[in-house]
């Protein structure tokens, strides 16, 4: 979809598990305006051996998408347990683990000024962004979204096709917006523990590439991240071949955080899983072995919300201990 000869896997789905279905989609399908392409109840022993899930567990699922793109979907699954607890209180705003979702807004002054009607929490009202000539200025605005994942929203300011963020506008142009003036999910972020075994999971396994690289400093940035004011971050973005899908790596360089992973496993409600897909599901599994990626559930053939009878697999980022779907 652009010109910069983009190569490797961009997040198709993030897999959250939701407090109530029915609240959820009134968030992603009513306020964002994603499409909603299937809902059903996923169940039987394919499903509870694929999650790890006891004799009986169910899910109803809502999997939404927007564009003709296979990139950026979320699937939503109120699994049917009693003992389901929430993977991120509001209060940790840092942390090990899959953590945020970025969607584009057109309007984020008014979009601010609705959510909060609805009763959502934001961190801060809109910041400026400005991150030079090259690169261009946004609006940002994160905020409490449903089931503990934080959502941020971002504005694009910058139109010039030369910067990155014009570039990006130039794009969203072209491929459209939801009903509502929002996006998919353009960048998701993920807190990882080692950044060189992330990255060979990202880069070496799915064949992402870096889209920008820096150490995150500074009083003021640090005020903007909810960090103290000496922290020091490695960000690194990669990118597949989309621009949408993209993760946000980050690893503390001179301080801890909270780790998430542990409990974002099904039944839990949160942000539990990305998805990617791939040419060789045998293959990939073999490289992911290779750089010590623990695997989940094997390669199954399996019937996949959103995307019919697949072979899947679940693995674990050797970064962070993230789940991570692989599919073909």
């Amino acid at each position: 979809m652009n010109d910069r000869q983009q190569t490797g896997s961009p997040v198709s789905v993030v897999t959250i598990g939701v407090d109530s279905l029915e609240a959820s989609l009134d968030f992603y399908a009513g306020t964002l305006g994603l499409e909603l392409a299937e809902r059903c109840r996923w169940q039987g022993p394919a499903f509870e051996s694929y999650w790890q899930l006891p004799p009986g567990a169910s899910a109803e699922l809502a999997f939404l998408q927007h564009g003709a793109d296979p990139v950026g979907r979320i699937q939503l699954l109120e699994f049917t347990a009693p003992s389901r607890r929430r993977v991120r209180p509001p209060e940790i705003r840092r942390a090990t683990g899959l953590f945020n979702l970025n969607i584009y807004a057109s309007d984020i002054e008014k979009d601010y000024a609705r959510l909060q009607s609805q009763g959502f929490s934001f961190w801060s009202e809109p910041v400026h962004n400005d991150f030079g000539p090259a690169v261009g200025a946004t609006l940002e605005a994160p905020f409490d979204g449903p089931d503990g994942v934080v959502i941020n929203l971002i504005q694009l300011l910058s139109d010039d096709p030369a910067t990155v963020i014009g570039h990006i506008a130039a794009f969203i142009n072209e491929y459209g917006r939801t009903p509502t003036g929002f996006t998919a999910v353009v960048t998701t972020a993920h807190g990882v523990l080692d950044m060189e075994q992330a990255l060979a999971f990202y880069q070496g396994l799915l064949g992402m590439t870096v889209f920008v690289e820096s150490v995150l400093e500074g009083p003021e940035t640090n005020r903007a991240l909810c960090l103290p004011p000496e922290a020091r971050t490695r960000s690194v973005i990669v990118q597949g071949a989309h621009e949408y899908g993209k993760i946000a790596l980050a690893t503390p360089l001179n301080y801890t955080v909270p780790n998430l992973v542990p409990d974002a496993v099904p039944p839990n409600i949160g942000y539990l899983a990305q998805s990617f897909e791939v040419a060789d599901l045998d293959q990939a599994v073999r490289d992911a072995s290779a750089i010590g990626t623990e695997l989940f559930t094997p390669p199954v053939e399996i019937d996949l919300p959103g995307r019919g009878r697949r072979r899947a697999a679940l693995l674990r980022n050797p970064g962070s201990g993230a789940l991570q779907e692989l599919y073909e």
